[in-house]
């Protein structure tokens, strides 16, 4: 069981995050920037959920001091809606971020990418007997372990990032991703002059799945927002 390090001097949000995420997880917690960096030394948790408004040492410090000593991923939990803010943060080592109030759903869904993505999650599935390393949507199998994908029966040949894009796509299924976001959490970097990035590897990605697909698009744009599995 991956073990995730919560980080809130709010009592309400730190049992709210325990409640939600303490049945799939193990969950620690740690109410100042000093007991965190104490607790992540001692436990070497999976992944941190990380307030910024902590007293005393700032979340910022604690993120900083984290990324001298590991590439744990980092989830911040902020109330600043800020752009400028944001990116300062994922540039200085942060994995992604929630904003308050947040989605109870976005908020597993971003932790499960984290997981995947550092490889602890898959290491638990493993060790539990559990198969989590193949997914199926309308003819698509994507296969994490042997990284390959097929459409009905025919094998796809895909990049890494296109196999990532569309392993998002897929766990989420019929979720409208923006493009801000599917780039953040493929990419693991700031959307800051990507879109021409993105584009063509949505493009790539759609060419290679209807190859085979015949009349199906399985990627379609929604106007305006981003992108979906359909």
């Amino acid at each position: 069981m991956p073990t995730i390090l919560v980080v809130e001097d709010q009592e309400d949000i730190q049992s709210l995050l325990k409640d939600v995420l303490g049945g799939t997880y193990r969950i620690i917690q740690a109410t100042t920037g000093a007991q965190a960096l104490a607790r992540f030394q001692q436990e070497e948790p999976d992944l941190i959920l990380l307030d910024l408004m902590l007293p005393v040492v700032t979340g910022d410090s604690v993120l900083k001091s984290i990324r001298h000593m590991s590439s744990v991923p980092v989830i911040i939990l902020t109330a600043v809606q800020d752009k400028t803010r944001t990116v300062s943060l994922l540039e200085q080592g942060a994995n992604d971020y929630v904003t308050k109030p947040f989605d109870i759903d976005e908020l597993r869904a971003r932790v499960q990418v984290q997981l995947r993505q550092s490889g602890a999650l898959k290491a638990d599935a493993n060790a539990t007997g559990e198969s989590d390393t193949k997914i199926c949507f309308e003819g698509i199998e994507l296969d994490r372990m042997e990284h390959t994908v097929s459409v009905d029966g025919h094998r796809v040949e895909l990049a890494r990032k296109e196999f990532a894009i569309l392993e998002l796509l897929m766990d989420h299924p019929h979720r409208v991703f923006e493009k801000e976001d599917l780039y953040r959490q493929v990419w693991n970097q700031p959307y800051i002059n990507a879109e021409n990035t993105l584009n063509v590897h949505l493009s790539t990605l759609r060419t290679s799945l209807n190859r085979y697909a015949g009349s199906q698009r399985y990627i379609v744009s929604v106007w305006g927002i981003g992108v979906r599995l359909v």
